[in-house]
């Protein structure tokens, strides 16, 4: 694995995201500034040194800013749900829609304050898109729906928590999860005409809120989330009941976790303790006896299914890799394509790890 490349932006980093179908191209949010921003960021191209034999040794392969644009507020959210749309969420209330073609960066339309107090906005908090459908959640405990296609009011779930929401997604088109500072999950049901949850769940009665959360990529109803004293979960939400795993993980809140987009045996986190950790949970998938002896039952049992659905019984064979090496700052955010993972800091540091062993 190489070394981790720093590279200083002059801005604190609050979020960072790739494109889904281009590892080259990547959009970063910033944060606590007069003068925020919403930026895109290109890797130069190899190839086009392949020639230049000179240069062998001498290439500049930091990722350079190709198009920025002025920010509203903080960005507290980011989401590329493909290679030219970007929606960015703000601390105003509002969530912004840009589109980036040509590699010029344009904001085609705004929701202005979805999310407000009585006479003051309210910060957007989480947003998550699918397909077409997008739902968002703030500090006024609101829950809005709406599709950024169709011409048509916001559906607002006014009363959907007492107390701050601090992230949501998509499980399925019908079925949305949001967690709040308390740390419970409320999951909706959208096909019915009910404006209350279905399920409300909850790790425990200590209230530790969840910071963030994700969905494995190829089973929807798997869930993981981060929590603010450092903790993560696997849910499995086809069962209201409790997570199938628990671990005692980072010594802060957890900013940011997902699940390797191909190979999401692999997690990878970030935390305010300055920490990147990727978990490894191959190890529970296909277990080898090197003295050909019959395998133990309960062995047997943890290769069926999800990995990380049977890790509270084996977490001995849980891989946890450092990857950040040592550094004194909050890290924000990250994000993963391929081999490359990136990652941001309040110390206005861009990071770049390539050649990650998934």
């Amino acid at each position: 694995m190489s070394i981790v490349k720093i590279k200083f932006v002059s801005r604190k980093i609050s979020k960072i995201r790739f494109q889904p179908k281009n590892s080259s191209v990547f959009v970063t949010g910033s944060y606590n500034d007069d003068a925020n921003q919403i930026s895109v960021w290109k890797f130069p191209d190899p190839s086009s040194h392949m020639d230049d034999e000179d240069d062998v040794g001498c290439i500049d392969d930091d990722p350079q800013i190709v198009s920025t644009k002025p920010f509203n507020g903080c960005v507290t959210d980011l989401k590329v749900p493909s290679d030219d749309l970007i929606f960015a969420s703000s601390s105003l209330g509002s969530i912004f829609l840009f589109k980036y073609s040509e590699e010029k960066l344009q904001c085609i339309h705004t929701w202005e304050k979805l999310h407000k107090f009585h006479n003051s906005p309210a910060s957007t908090t989480g947003i998550s898109i699918k397909g077409q459908d997008v739902a968002s959640v703030g500090e006024d405990g609101k829950l809005c729906l709406f599709n950024f296609n169709v011409d048509q009011n916001v559906k607002e779930i006014a009363d959907a928590d007492l107390c701050s929401f601090t992230s949501v997604t998509y499980l399925r088109h019908h079925e949305i999860v949001a967690g709040n500072s308390l740390g419970y999950l409320r999951l909706w049901d959208l096909r019915t005409n009910i404006d209350a949850p279905s399920s409300l769940l909850s790790l425990s009665r200590e209230q530790t809120g969840i910071s963030c959360m994700n969905t494995h990529p190829t089973q929807s109803h798997i869930l993981a989330t981060g929590y603010d004293d450092g903790t993560l979960c696997i849910w499995d939400m086809r069962q209201d009941r409790k997570p199938t795993s628990h671990f005692e993980g980072h010594s802060a809140a957890v900013t940011e976790l997902l699940f390797h987009p191909t190979n999401p045996d692999f997690l990878y986190t970030s935390s305010f303790d300055s920490c990147v950790w990727q978990w490894d949970a191959s190890g529970l998938r296909n277990p080898v006896s090197i003295f050909n002896t019959p395998m133990d039952p309960q062995e047997k049992n943890f290769t069926k299914g999800n990995p990380w659905l049977n890790c509270d019984a084996h977490k001995h064979k849980l891989e946890i890799t450092a990857l950040s090496g040592q550094t004194w700052t909050c890290v924000n955010t990250l994000d993963i394509s391929g081999t490359t993972l990136i990652w941001g800091t309040d110390n206005e540091e861009l990071c770049i790890l390539n050649d990650v062993i998934v």
